[in-house]
């Protein structure tokens, strides 16, 4: 979680940045930004630096950028365990297939 952040760059910076390393386009991460960063309880911190987030900031920042990936397949394994109670009940909406029916999970 959180593989390609750079502490030096703000939440914004590295949202940008991790999305572009997990395949998504600049035009899907503008789209995405608002859910992000509501995903992850970071507003007020989006533009510091990720060197002086709480590990739980880091981690929700991470998750969030996760959570909000459409890939095909997906191990959500070691994003399940770092995730907060909460965060996992925001996110299992998100992991839904198209049909409506409930991803299936492999832990």
């Amino acid at each position: 979680m959180g593989t390609g952040f750079h502490p030096e760059l703000t939440g914004r910076e590295n949202i940008f940045l991790n999305g572009a390393i997990l395949g998504m386009g600049r035009r899907e991460m503008r789209r995405k930004l608002d859910d992000i960063v509501g995903f992850a309880e970071i507003g007020d911190f989006l533009d510091t630096p990720v060197k002086r987030y709480s590990s739980g900031m880091y981690v929700r920042l991470a998750f969030s950028v996760a959570a909000h990936l459409e890939p095909d397949i997906l191990h959500w394994t070691r994003c399940w365990q770092w995730a907060t109670r909460a965060s996992r009940r925001n996110a299992w909406p998100k992991w839904r297939t198209p049909r409506g029916r409930a991803a299936r999970s492999s832990s």
